[in-house]
């Protein structure tokens, strides 16, 4: 690489292992909601999502405050399950009523959130002959493993679908986080 690049514009994603979660009450409980209208403040009044919850909270704010400050948390407003390969989340779609968000995977047998370049207007005029190997200035997408444990956090305006095998199983915990001002 080139050592007078400088990186400009940066976004970043966090990926935790989290462990010690009771994932096989949180994925009985998405499948057995699956068939019922999908309520998007469930997960967070609900507490059987307690313990996971303010871990995931935790890590929202340890994401938040590694890029701003620490004058501001991470506050969940919206959580959700979602099981198999449910058909709105395989579209790429962006959370525009929040600030942070992220996906934690109780149980995944295959599959990927990926990720969609803000910058693509930057990449119109590349050809495929032109790259021998993606990264950060050249890649239109980035996937991310969906793996049991894993949870990743990610911008909400981020562009992002789903993509996964209709063959397998997997079942992921969505959420929204917004602001909120610490008072001093």
């Amino acid at each position: 690489m080139v050592k007078n690049i400088i990186p400009i514009f940066a976004t970043g994603i966090s990926v935790y292992n989290l462990e010690n979660i009771n994932n096989s009450e949180i994925v009985d409980y998405v499948k057995n909601q699956c068939n019922k209208p999908r309520d998007i403040y469930d997960i967070i009044s609900n507490p059987v999502f307690k313990q996971i919850n303010n871990i995931i909270e935790d890590k929202m704010n340890e994401h938040y405050h590694s890029i701003y400050n620490k004058k501001n948390n991470i506050e969940l407003v919206q959580g959700w399950g979602n099981y198999g390969d449910n058909g709105i989340i395989t579209m790429p779609h962006a959370h525009t009523t929040s600030f942070l968000s992220a996906v934690y995977y109780p149980f995944a047998e295959d599959g990927f959130l990926t990720f969609i370049s803000p910058m693509a207007g930057l990449l119109a005029g590349q050809d495929k002959e032109m790259i021998d190997n993606h990264n950060i200035y050249c890649s239109e997408i980035y996937s991310q493993p969906s793996i049991t444990g894993s949870l990743i956090i990610f911008s909400s305006m981020l562009m992002h679908h789903v993509r996964c095998d209709k063959n397998t199983e997997r079942v992921s915990l969505a959420y929204n986080g917004n602001l909120k001002i610490i008072l001093e």
